[in-house]
């Protein structure tokens, strides 16, 4: 399992179909890479990320558990 599948497996638990679609913006923007390039080395900016951008969709204290699930990825 790649590092970017590990971390869409986590995204679908918190933002169901929406997951694939809100990680590959973050990807993009935040990264500024491709989600099928990211690396271990990407996790702590990409849970730094996905919890800021999240807090749009879901209540913080979600939002924060999804960043503490992907940054143990790390």
């Amino acid at each position: 399992m790649t590092p970017y599948d590990s971390v869409l497996a986590i995204a679908k638990v918190f933002l169901g179909p929406a997951a694939e679609s809100f990680l590959l913006k973050q990807c993009q923007v935040a990264l500024k890479t491709e989600p099928a390039k990211i690396t271990k080395a990407h996790i702590k900016d990409l849970a730094m990320s996905v919890e800021i951008a999240a807090c749009r969709f879901i209540d913080r204290a979600k939002a924060e558990s999804m960043a503490k699930q992907i940054l143990a990825l790390a």
